[in-house]
C-alpha cells in the first residue's frame, strides 16, 4: 500500500511519516512553496527541513510551487475571504 503524506518538516508531519513507515505502507511526500514562505530551501527553514527528514527516512519529496496559483488566489478568491482568526477558505482548498 502506499501513502501521500505533507511534510513540512516540523514534528508533527515529521512524526506522522515515521508512523506510517512503522505501518510497512510506501510513501512519498509533498511539500508546497508559496511566496510566503520565508525558508532558504537549501541552508535552512521550511524546505530544507522538510528535504532532511525525506532523506532520513529515505523517502521521495516532491516539492511544488503554488506561487503563481497563490497571489492569483489572494486576489481573486473564488469562496471569499476568511474573518477573523478563520483562514482564508480558498487557502485550505488549495493545501
Amino acid at each position: 500500500m502506499k501513502a501521500v503524506a505533507l511534510l513540512s518538516g516540523g514534528l508533527d508531519s515529521t512524526l506522522a511519516i515515521g508512523v506510517i513507515l512503522e505501518q510497512g505502507l510506501e510513501v512519498e511526500t509533498v511539500n508546497f512553496f508559496t511566496p510566503f514562505c520565508q525558508c532558504n530551501r537549501k541552508k535552512s527553514g521550511c524546505g530544507y527541513e522538510a528535504k532532511r527528514a525525506a532523506d532520513r527516512f529515505g523517502v521521495k519529496l516532491k516539492i511544488f510551487n503554488l506561487s503563481i496559483e497563490y497571489m492569483e488566489m489572494i486576489k481573486n478568491p473564488k469562496y471569499g475571504y476568511g474573518r477573523n482568526l478563520n483562514p482564508c477558505i480558498d487557502c485550505r482548498i488549495l493545501m
